[in-house]
């Protein structure tokens, strides 16, 4: 679902938003510092993948517990673990 996610975007290849205050904005047009559609596509595509694989990781994580609490079921195993897997995926 997450790499569907990822693929169906699309970008403008021509326009922005960007997301700072006006005195940071004026700043970066006076300074020429502002950057063009690819750097900012890249970056943009950069953080989405970099999540998706933070969640990808995080539910593996959540997985592998869940699966060796299954296995030690007569054993005294701590569901705490397990919680906070849970929570940090999230």
């Amino acid at each position: 679902a997450l790499n569907a996610y990822t693929d169906a975007l699309s970008f403008s290849g021509s326009s922005y938003l960007l997301n700072v205050d006006k005195a940071t904005k004026s700043s970066m047009v006076r300074e020429d510092r502002l950057p063009n559609v690819k750097q900012v596509i890249t970056s943009d595509m950069g953080m989405r993948y970099l999540y998706r694989n933070q969640v990808l990781t995080a539910m593996d994580d959540v997985r592998a517990e869940f699966e060796y609490m299954l296995e030690h079921l007569h054993d005294n195993v701590d569901e705490g673990e397990l919680l906070s897997l849970l929570i940090l995926a999230q």
